[in-house]
This record gives structure tokens, C-alpha cells and sequence, in this order.
């Protein structure tokens, strides 16, 4: 394959074949680097030799796990080859990497696809008339019809490819042949025929000299005695396939071999270190090969099964427990550090989030007892986080790393640099005041760290202060800060956790005097053993950093104390319940206690213990159902699955039952079917929407309907229920994908049926961003997000803060006509609400004290629509013309 046609130069030849030695020898890392060498000088003309070495790529992905990356190379190389001239040697390569796509696909469970591919490759030899390809391609599709057990149709191609091997007296195919038909009577359960099949494909591969293939076979008969219940013999074939690997220094079967019989030993009485010596050799094969691929971090998951048996074996006390804690660990490295690794490999350019990912990488390295593998991820992530812009962000991630590299160079045995690294956390933590900062490099240094405050405000400072200017009270403020990674791979990575104690400086203006303050809701308070009156405030909504590959979730809880005059504050305490005035709580003061309480109610309104929006509740009521503010339920992956699908809905088994008839009147049929018809999607893949579907859906989903005469005035009604007629949700399309329409955020103004250009010339990108990572994907391949906005001024005016269910119905009421508009015109359509609501009213162009966003919607063209798949490529919009939408990501 790796000839000189096409104009191929002798070093392609030449690199290309110490590629293919890489590769044969299991060297997948130094091979991947060698073909993508090769690809680079190659250039991006297409040509046999980038089909080749794409193929080669995708073969090397594929053994390294990363099998979304071997698909896409070789349909690359696919889409190469089908640019050329088709000469039976590029119809011929075509062939081979339709069998290698197969390949690809089958180890990653499309099975479907898999088996398109390989008929494909099939058809092709046969147009060739390349009977071996015809047997490969026979054995190929053999093998996965034992994946998806239909051994009947597995044992016929893998005889017919027996067969022909033999008529061409190919041994080397026959030996593989014959080992396939071992596999096909394993699953059948056929114990001595399998045996007699595997060990004649081992017996022609010695011949052959082909020792890898032979201990392949042996590693396979093994599982074979093992099922059969002949764990001695099991024993014996992995022995016998792993002193062939060691000899011919096979990596990729060695590493196999030594945990499959590690895992054999590790239920045998009494082999519990004879397993555990094999998994730890295991390991250190995989990391050789490629350390942050998912098959090495699997052998964490090998080590902590066997480690928990030998907890188990001994008396409780501190050693146990060191085990349990190492099982602990070793277990969540083989769970968690294989989605670092890979969202690490699609990271691009230098960035926050990749120093974040190198980070994490290095930790998962250190806990993993490989500080020598962990120190290279830590300086580069180091240098990443240096050259970034300076931020609270990238410097509390400075803290983290350096202290985590004081970790591994003192591991190393490098105590200078240890203690450098050291002093570079303390001295950053010291900077941003980070007390957890400051007291672990402290510690780690040998220091002694207090977190001692100075409670003394500047302005103390002073040298003769006049009396008023003297402070009755002093607030210190303790805040712990947790930043949180949150990627596009929906991978949530905890962050650096900081703690501040710090003296309150400032000086807040004054209340108005008609203003009514009252604590925060949920807030607690308490006095100290020091004496001060202590202030917990709720956690409230994260602040929100976006960044080109990840998002920083910083959320702070705070704290305050205040001490001095204690009964002043707890006066002001008892009066502050939303009704009373500053006036009215100054006024039942003495007077020369209202100037500093005064100024303590500023104080305390500044650092956000007390609210003076004059809507505490329903401000707090909207701020804690945001996402990411209040805990969700903790369930994950099958879980949910689970929960969905267990069917345990609220129920009265005892009551009498009534059946419901299930017959529509004609009046009510064609509801009926689109009540059915709807269905939320996630792909949005089809075309941008026509402007009068865009149109139709607006009007007849959210316009006037009618009116209605009351006190010489005409209220326009609306085609949805509004509480009190006060329609207080506005609706702001944001079109990404409209004919006719340009990208931009728009209000639409239901009394007078237009749009009101609010945002123009809108770049998409920052509207989706303003998405949860996860739903991203999805917001980018809609036409049209309908956020749904409440104006809470308008509705709470005649509600006050307890209409705010009544808002939300409101918004839901929308949502429905929406959803049930866009599906009446055949569009997809679903209710949104994956958004960092700062981040988007922010975008929207909101003032949140008086409007914020409650709930989105989804319209676009269904991804697997007919039209959708002939559209090809988005494209930018022109006013006026029709278009498809832009590409966001």
C-alpha cells in the first residue's frame, strides 16, 4: 500500500514504512506521530498517498481507542479516494478502508454500519474478482455477526472464508480463519470443537513463525478453558501466550495477556499478590504505550478489584483502610480520567480550558502513583495559565497547579524545586487573599499560617480621627469561592475552592428614607463565641465566565460579622420585615444611635445581607430556580434512564376505576392529531424556516385575538390566558436561521403585530454560548430561540411577589402555543431552558432588577428531514433573500 504511485516521493516510502514497523509493533503513539508528519508534508491535495496514510491514521485511533477520531480519519480518506481516478488500485484502497471503517465501527457497537461497510469492501473485491479481499471481507463480516450473536450466519462466513483460503493456500488467512470458527463454537458453547479449531489456528501460526498471532490464539483458548470450567488449563494457555509476548516483546498482547490472567488469579484462593503483581506489570505495559489512553486507565479499575479483595483479607485498622482509600482511587481514575483524556485530545489551540484538562490529566497521573507522568502535564499547564489574560479565573487555577506540582516534585525527590513551586502558590494565594491557598502551601512549606483578620477598617487608621467619623461597628467578611470547570462534553470538573476573610472597607450611600429593607430570605444570623452578630446568607446564582472551550461557574457563599454595639443590630433585626421604612427603624432608635445604624444598614444592604428591591421574595423565589443554584437530585446516565422508564406514576390502587373512552368528535380531530404530531427533538439539522411559517407561527401562537371594552379603554386580548389581562411575558425571537430575516434579537410587539429590532447584526455564537455546554450543539442547529421574558414590575404591581406562579403559567401557556404552532406547520419545536440566565440576559439586553428570562423555545427544520439532508452547507444571510443558517460551531 505504501507504494510510490501518484507521484509519491521516497521518503513518503520511507517514513510510511517506519509508520506501518511503529504500528505493527504496537507503538500506536510513535506511529500516529509519524503518519501525522507525513500528512502534514503531503499538504492537502488529494492524492493515493493522503488516502493511504488517513487510513493509516484511523487504523492507529482505532487501536488507541479514540474511535470516534479513527472514524473520521478514514472517511476521510474515503472522500479522498472518491476524488481520484478510479484505477483498480484506488478501487482496491477504496476496499481496504471500507473494511478498516468496518473495523472502526464495529469496536465502537454500530453494528448497522459496521456491516454496510464491510459489504461494501465485499462488492468491491468481488468487482475486482481479489478473491483473497473476498474472504477477508467474508471473515470480516463473520466476526460481527458473532458480535451481534447471530452465530448461524457467523458460522457459514467464516467457513466459506475457510474454504477459500484453502483453495488459494493462503495458511496465514486460514490460520485466522480457523481461529474465528474457534470463536463461533465458543459462543455456542461447543467446547471441544472450539478447542480443536483454536488450537489448529495456533498450530499453522507457529509453523508460520507468526508467534503473535499464535499467543493471540492461546489467549483466546484460555478464555475458552476457563468457561468450560478448566481453570487449570486456563492457567496454562495464558502462561504459554505470555512468555511468547514477553519474548517477541508484543506490548498491546502482553498488556492483554497480563490482565486477563490477573484477573484469572484474583479469584484463586491465595493468588490475590500473584494477580495484583500481574495487573501493576499490566499497567505499566498500557502507560508505555500511550499513558492517557482509555485501555490504561481501565487497569486502575483491574488494580482497585483486587486491591479490595486484599482489604478484605485483613483485620480493620489503618492498613485496611489505606486500601480501601487506594481501591477508592484507582477506581474513580478508571471512570473519570478516560473522558479527561479524550476531551483533552479534541482540545485545539493553547487555552484555559486545556490547561485546566493538563492539569487534571497530571492529577489523575500523581494519584495514580505515576508523579513521573503527571510532572510533564503540570508544567505545560502551568505555562498555558501564565500566558493567559490575568483574571480572579486563571489565577485561582495558578494557586491549584503550582501547589499540586509541589506534590509531584516532592514525590520525585525534588525537594528544592518542591519548595519553589510551593512558595509560587503561597505567594499567588497571598495575592488574591486566599486563605486555603495560603494554608496548604503554608503547610506544605512548614509554616505557620494564621487566618487572622484585620477587623480594623482603614479609615481607624487615621491619626486623630474626628468622632463621627469613629465606626461603632466593624463587618468582616468571610467568603468561600468554588469555581467550576464545565466543558462542551458535558464534563464537570471541580475547580480550586478559595476562602476570604477580609475587613469591609467601603462606604455605602445611604438608604432613601422611603426605602423598606428586610433580610434576604433564607438568610440566618447568630451570634459567635466572640460576640458577633453573624449574618449566613443563601448561596445565590453562580457568577458565569465564558471562554472559547469551556465555561468558569464561580459560586460564592458568604458570610459577615458584625461586631460592636450587638443589641443595635439585633434591633434592627427585629424591625426589618419589608414594611417598615428606613425612617420608620431609625425613628425608634435614640438618637445617637440612627447616624451609625445608618450606615450599618447601608453596610449591610451593600454586602447583600439585606434586600431593598422592595421584592425580596419573589427575587429570591427566581433567583434559586435558576439552573446550577440549588442542587439537582444527583441522579446520572442510567439513572435517569431509570427513572423515566420505571413507570411509577402517583397511582390509587384501591379507588374504583372508569375507563375513558378514546373516541375523538370530528371537532376535535384535527387537535387530537397534532397533539400526537408533537414530539421534542435535539437535531436540528434542516434548513432555515420560510419567513411565513416564521410569521404564522408568532401570530396565531402569541397575536390579538380580540379585545375587550373596560372603562371607556379596549384591552387587546391574546391567543393565550394571562392572569389579570396583564400579559407580562415578553417575547424576544432570536432568529439564527429565517429566510428574509436577518441573525438579531428581536421583540415582538403583539398590539401592533411587528417586530422591534432590539439587537441587530447579531453574531449567533454569543447567543449560544449563553447555553449550557451540553445543549449547545442543539441551540446552534435551531432557526429560531422564542425566549420568554417576565416583567415582573408589571405583574407584581397587582399581585405583589405571590403572582409569580402565576408568571410562570403565563410563560407555559406561550410555550404550548408555540410548540403546537411550529408542529402544525411541520417544523420540530421544544421548550429550552439550558441557559446561564446572566450570561443570556446579558445578551438580551435586560435590566434584571425589573425583566429576566424564564423559559425559552426551540423552532427549526427536523435533522432528519428529507429536504434538511439536500440542503449541504449553511451559509451567511442576505437581507431579502433565502438563505441557510451559519455554521456556529
Amino acid at each position: 500500500m505504501l507504494s510510490a504511485d501518484d507521484g509519491a516521493h521516497a521518503w513518503y516510502v520511507a517514513e510510511g514504512q517506519r509508520g506501518q514497523q511503529l504500528l505493527d509493533q504496537g507503538q500506536t503513539v510513535q506511529a500516529t506521530e509519524v503518519f501525522e508528519a507525513i500528512l502534514s508534508r503531503l499538504g492537502e491535495t488529494p492524492s493515493y498517498a493522503r488516502a493511504v496514510i488517513l487510513g493509516r491514521l484511523g487504523r492507529c485511533f482505532h487501536l488507541r481507542d479514540r474511535r470516534d477520531f479513527a472514524v473520521q480519519r478514514i472517511q476521510e480518506a474515503i472522500g479522498v479516494i472518491g476524488r481520484l481516478v478510479p484505477s483498480d488500485g484506488v478501487k482496491r484502497l477504496r476496499g481496504t478502508l471500507r473494511s478498516d471503517l468496518g473495523d472502526a465501527l464495529r469496536a465502537s457497537g454500530q453494528y448497522s454500519e459496521a456491516r454496510r461497510a464491510y459489504e461494501a469492501a465485499l462488492k468491491i473485491a468481488e468487482e475486482l474478482k481479489d478473491r483473497p479481499d473476498q474472504g477477508v471481507a467474508l471473515a470480516r463480516l463473520g466476526a460481527l455477526a458473532i458480535e451481534e450473536r447471530k452465530l448461524d450466519e457467523a458460522l457459514a462466513r467464516q467457513q466459506a472464508a475457510l474454504q477459500l483460503f484453502q483453495q488459494l493456500h493462503e495458511p496465514d488467512m486460514e490460520a485466522a480463519a480457523w481461529h474465528q470458527l474457534g470463536r463461533v463454537y465458543h459462543q455456542l458453547r461447543q467446547w471441544d470443537l472450539a478447542e480443536r479449531h483454536y488450537r489448529e489456528a495456533a498450530r499453522i501460526s507457529e509453523e508460520r513463525g507468526r508467534l503473535a498471532a499464535a499467543a493471540h490464539t492461546w489467549s483466546q483458548l484460555a478464555v475458552c478453558a476457563y468457561d468450560a470450567g478448566h481453570v487449570e488449563a486456563a492457567e496454562h494457555w495464558y502462561r504459554k501466550a505470555l512468555e511468547v509476548n514477553r519474548r517477541i516483546e508484543n506490548p498491546t498482547q502482553l498488556k492483554q495477556c497480563l490482565n486477563s490472567l490477573a484477573d484469572l488469579l484474583q479469584h484463586q484462593p491465595g493468588r490475590l499478590a500473584d494477580a495484583r503483581r500481574l495487573a501493576e506489570e499490566a499497567l505499566a505495559v498500557a502507560q508505555r504505550l500511550d499513558p492517557a489512553a482509555a485501555d490504561s486507565w481501565k487497569g486502575y479499575g483491574v488494580l482497585a478489584d483486587i486491591i479490595d479483595k486484599e482489604a478484605h483479607t485483613i483485620a480493620a485498622g489503618e492498613s485496611r483502610t489505606a486500601l480501601d482509600r487506594q481501591a477508592g482511587d484507582y477506581r474513580g481514575l478508571s471512570a473519570r480520567a478516560p473522558i479527561i483524556s479524550a476531551a483533552l485530545a479534541r482540545m485545539g489551540s493553547p487555552s484555559l480550558g486545556r490547561a485546566i484538562l493538563l492539569g487534571q490529566l497530571g492529577r489523575c497521573f500523581y494519584i495514580g502513583r505515576r508523579p513521573d507522568l503527571a510532572l510533564a502535564c503540570h508544567r505545560e499547564a502551568i505555562r498555558l495559565a501564565a500566558a493567559l489574560a490575568p483574571s480572579d479565573g486563571a489565577q485561582g487555577l495558578c494557586v491549584a497547579l503550582h501547589a499540586d506540582l509541589g506534590d509531584i516534585l516532592d514525590a520525585l525527590g525534588q525537594n528544592a524545586d518542591a519548595r519553589e513551586a510551593y512558595t509560587a502558590s503561597l505567594n499567588i494565594a497571598e495575592a488574591l487573599q486566599d486563605l486555603s491557598g495560603q494554608a496548604h502551601a503554608a503547610q506544605r512549606l512548614g509554616r505557620v499560617f494564621r487566618a487572622t483578620p484585620s477587623r480594623l477598617p482603614e479609615w481607624e487608621a487615621r491619626q486623630e480621627p474626628k468622632p463621627d467619623e469613629v465606626p461603632d461597628f466593624a463587618i468582616t467578611l468571610y467568603e468561600e469561592l468554588a469555581t467550576d470547570y464545565v466543558f462542551e462534553t458535558d464534563l464537570l470538573i471541580d475547580g480550586p475552592r478559595q476562602r476570604r476573610i477580609v475587613a469591609w472597607h467601603d462606604h455605602a450611600h445611604p438608604l432613601a428614607d422611603d426605602v423598606r429593607p428586610m433580610l434576604v430570605p433564607c438568610a440566618r444570623t447568630w451570634m459567635d463565641a466572640e460576640g458577633a452578630v453573624r449574618f449566613s446568607l443563601p448561596q445565590g446564582e453562580p457568577t458565569v465566565e465564558p471562554h472559547a472551550d469551556c465555561t468558569l461557574m464561580r459560586r460564592i457563599r458568604r458570610e459577615s460579622a458584625v461586631a460592636g454595639n450587638t443589641s443595635v443590630v439585633w434591633t434592627l433585626i427585629a424591625r426589618m420585615d419589608g414594611t417598615n421604612t428606613v425612617a420608620d427603624i431609625l425613628a425608634g432608635l435614640p438618637a445617637e444611635q440612627r447616624s451609625p445604624a445608618a450606615r450599618l444598614l447601608a453596610a449591610l444592604a451593600a454586602i447583600g445581607a439585606v434586600d431593598v428591591s422592595g421584592r425580596p421574595v419573589g427575587q429570591f423565589i427566581h433567583a434559586a430556580t435558576k439552573k446550577g443554584v440549588l442542587p439537582a437530585g444527583g441522579l446520572e446516565g442510567e439513572q435517569v434512564l431509570h427513572l423515566a422508564t420505571d413507570g411509577q406514576y402517583l397511582t390509587y390502587p384501591d379507588a374504583l376505576r372508569i375507563a375513558v373512552s378514546q373516541v375523538t368528535p370530528d371537532r376535535l380531530r384535527a387537535f387530537h392529531a397534532l397533539t400526537r404530531a408533537r414530539r421534542s427533538h435535539r437535531d436540528y439539522g434542516g434548513p432555515a424556516i420560510r419567513r411565513a411559517d416564521f410569521d404564522a407561527i408568532l401570530h396565531t401562537a402569541c397575536g390579538v385575538t380580540g379585545s375587550m371594552a373596560w372603562a371607556g379603554r379596549d384591552v387587546k386580548l391574546r391567543a393565550y390566558p394571562s392572569s389579570g389581562a396583564l400579559y407580562a411575558v415578553a417575547i424576544y425571537p432570536v432568529v439564527f436561521g429565517v429566510d428574509g430575516l436577518e441573525p438579531a434579537v428581536y421583540h415582538y410587539r403583539a398590539v401592533e403585530n411587528v417586530l422591534e429590532v432590539v439587537r441587530a447584526n447579531l453574531d449567533p455564537t454569543s447567543l449560544v454560548d449563553a447555553a449550557l455546554p451540553v445543549e449547545r450543539a442543539m441551540v446552534s442547529s435551531a432557526s429560531v430561540l422564542f425566549c420568554l421574558t417576565g416583567c415582573f414590575e408589571r405583574h407584581e404591581r397587582k399581585y405583589g411577589e405571590g403572582g409569580y406562579r402565576m408568571l410562570v403559567a403565563e410563560t407555559g401557556h406561550i410555550s404550548q402555543n408555540l410548540i403546537l404552532a411550529a408542529t402544525a406547520l411541520g417544523l420540530s419545536a421544544r421548550p429550552f431552558g439550558g441557559v446561564f440566565d446572566s450570561l443570556l440576559n446579558h445578551d438580551l439586553g435586560l435590566d434584571g432588577n425589573k425583566e429576566q428570562f424564564l423559559l425559552g423555545v426551540l423552532v427549526g427544520n427536523h435533522g432528519d428531514d428529507t429536504e434538511s439532508a439536500q440542503s449541504g452547507k449553511r451559509s451567511g444571510t442576505t437581507k431579502g433573500t433565502k438563505v441557510t443558517k451559519k455554521p456556529l460551531r
